[in-house]
């Protein structure tokens, strides 16, 4: 017998061989990043008992960095300071305040341990400061301080973090904020993926994409010459992006009257063709985006994702001339708010293809006038010549292309355990795509030849081909009607046999089949040599292989896929 539990162990078998020339993304199931933290309380409510002030008085009801009311004066009545305490480890950390000058020259001092003072150059604008430093002691007094007597300074939104520099601005109330994000990992080339769920950290077995391209260059920098921006506006570096690293942006609706978007053009290879693009998208002000694929001349298709609810919003296909959306499925999450979202469509026969996104009011309208500081965060965009996703491909100047998965057992590695008179092979695996027609498994001479598990775009077919006949069948295949969408699970069972007496069986999800014996098997006894999963397109995650070296009765098939 063969037992392969990618999902269960976590491992893979040493006698399969794996190749990959690229690199390639997925989860890990344990590595996580900070990501937004705020170690003080009441970060934005100075009037508040959690911060105290001394020879200074703190007023609310001040206009703030966004044009709303919610900042503070702080007006100093001697030497002023404003901190709060925190009894903590002497480590790094980073302290920031928005502050605006009202009056006065005197110093504006930023402190972590109430001792150390860091003057800091404040303007009558609105900005962000911040110091960073490992504060003496175990009780740090943190906040600020006016040196000089009638000085006054506006205050908004403080953060304390354990980081060598500032981040994306959290408010607290009664309670700290540390929050983490699972870690897209990156696979290095000829190192197969052990995938995970990244938000249940569920293990799911080996990862097997087909070769794909990322279309889009500078698919992380949206503030490259590459894209164009519409009525928008960005902030770099505004939070964790999913790889742990500070570079996802606000992408912000501005004031105008019309799109509002950020757009990247590419050359099409071929016309007609079904292109998928897709966006990390998290809520931030606004909790809406839309994704869009079109020729740039009104001819498109948009989708609109709810970012709170992790749903579709709004699905509109066919925009304009010959453009139809053949699927938008349901935003991925990833973890700590994010969401993968993507939108698929066939083009027509323009030459151009347009990825573009951005936020939405109302999950309705692409077109709905911003307050000019609201957006959504943003990262990672993918556009791919497939009618599905496959795992994020990062790009910088140029398209990059992720590989074939390619896993095999061949030699004396296959010959060891393989019958080739009768056999059983059960396999269960996660069906990463709907429009799909390859293979999941394959005994035979090549990863396109033998006796194998077909998955095709809404049918599983347990074919029985002769290793030396590459296209025709040598029995009718048992197909099954296979419902679910992307991310569902197939168990399915197997008869491999060179024997002409013995009846071709099998299962899918505890359904049974027969279609008789093998009598038209080729002349001689073919061999197989190997076993292959996938076939060099597809996408699947393996979870479980087990092979036995009989041929299983009808009961046995429908019980092991259950």
């Amino acid at each position: 017998t063969l037992d392969l539990d990618f999902a269960n162990s976590g491992t893979v078998d040493p006698r399969i061989t794996f190749a990959r020339a690229t690199t390639a993304t997925y989860y890990d199931g344990k590595t996580t990043a900070m990501a937004e933290q705020n170690l003080l309380l009441q970060s934005n409510t100075f009037s508040n008992a959690a911060w105290v002030a001394t020879n200074g008085t703190v007023a609310s009801g001040v206009t703030d960095p966004a044009g709303t009311t919610t900042a503070f004066s702080f007006t100093a009545t001697g030497v002023a300071t404003l901190y709060q305490t925190l009894t903590a480890p002497a480590i790094l950390y980073t302290l920031s305040f928005y502050i605006q000058r009202v009056t006065g020259t005197g110093a504006v001092n930023l402190t972590l341990d109430g001792t150390t003072l860091t003057p800091q150059t404040i303007t009558g604008s609105w900005a962000r400061y911040s110091v960073t430093a490992t504060p003496t002691g175990s009780s740090h007094t943190i906040g600020i301080q006016l040196a000089v007597i009638t000085d006054s300074v506006n205050i908004f939104t403080s953060q304390l973090e354990n980081r060598n520099s500032m981040t994306a601005a959290n408010i607290t109330t009664t309670a700290a904020i540390n929050n983490y994000i699972p870690v897209l990992m990156t696979a290095p080339a000829g190192v197969p993926r052990l995938d995970y769920n990244p938000t249940t950290g569920q293990s799911l077995g080996l990862l097997i994409e087909q070769q794909s391209t990322n279309l889009l260059t500078y698919s992380q920098l949206f503030s490259n010459a590459a894209w164009t921006l519409t009525n928008a506006t960005l902030t770099a570096a505004a939070t964790t992006a999913p790889d742990s690293t500070q570079t996802a942006f606000n992408l912000v609706s501005n004031t105008a009257t019309g799109l509002q978007a950020i757009a990247q053009t590419v050359t099409k290879a071929a016309s007609a063709l079904a292109y998928t693009s897709t966006v990390y998208f998290k809520a931030n002000q606004y909790t809406y985006s839309w994704l869009q694929i079109s020729d740039g001349a009104g001819n498109g298709a948009i989708v609109y994702f709810n970012l709170t609810t992790g749903v579709i919003s709004t699905a509109v296909a066919g925009i304009g001339t010959a453009f139809t959306t053949l699927s938008a499925s349901t935003p991925t999450p990833i973890g700590n708010g994010w969401y993968r979202c993507n939108i698929t469509g066939t083009s027509n026969t323009a030459t151009s293809l347009v990825t573009q996104f951005g936020s939405s009011t109302n999950g309705t309208s692409n077109s709905v006038v911003g307050n000019g500081y609201s957006g959504v965060y943003a990262w990672g965009a993918q556009l791919e010549a497939l009618s599905f996703v496959t795992s994020y491909i990062p790009t910088t100047s140029a398209q990059v292309t992720r590989n074939t998965d390619l896993a095999s057992m061949t030699g004396t590695n296959f010959s060891s355990w393989y019958n080739q008179d009768q056999g059983s092979a059960v396999i269960e695996y996660i069906k990463n795509v709907i429009n799909s027609s390859t293979y999941s498994v394959i005994f035979g001479a090549s990863a396109v030849n033998g006796r194998s598990i077909r998955d095709n775009t809404a049918s599983i077919n347990l074919q029985q081909r002769g290793v030396r006949t590459l296209d025709t069948p040598l029995t009718t295949a048992p197909t099954y009607a296979i419902a679910g969408a992307v991310g569902a699970s197939v168990k399915a069972g197997i008869v491999i046999a060179n024997n002409p007496t013995v009846q071709q069986l099998g299962a899918v999800n505890g359904v049974f089949t027969s279609v008789g014996a093998f009598s038209n098997l080729d002349t001689g006894t073919p061999t197989i040599s190997g076993m292959y999963f996938g076939s060099g397109s597809g996408c699947y995650t393996i979870k479980k292989l087990t092979y036995y070296p009989q041929a299983l009765s009808s009961a046995n098939l429908v019980a092991l896929t259950s």
